[in-house]
């Protein structure tokens, strides 16, 4: 005598499928979503860096910090305090 209907066995085979299914898309979707936040983040951070290297001009000070040491302008001018008003 037959127990149930007879594809009961594989529906339900075919409805577990579909949950594991749902759950793996689910993960997949949000492990994407992650990936490109992460990328997205990894290029904001290259552009600000990029920019604070591009408008940063070290040369000129260096150069200047070098004249500065070899050619002292305000250590040989001494100003004596003015005390008449």
């Amino acid at each position: 005598m037959q127990q149930g209907h007879p594809r009961r066995k594989q529906l339900s085979r075919a409805r577990h499928e579909m949950y594991l299914h749902r759950r793996y898309m689910f993960a997949k979707k949000i492990n994407e979503g992650m990936h490109s936040f992460v990328d997205g983040v990894r290029e904001v951070m290259k552009g600000v860096v990029n920019a604070i290297f591009n408008t940063s001009e070290t040369k000129p000070e260096i150069k200047d910090v070098y004249s500065e040491m070899h050619n002292p302008k305000g250590l040989m001018q001494i100003v004596p305090p003015k005390f008449n008003k």
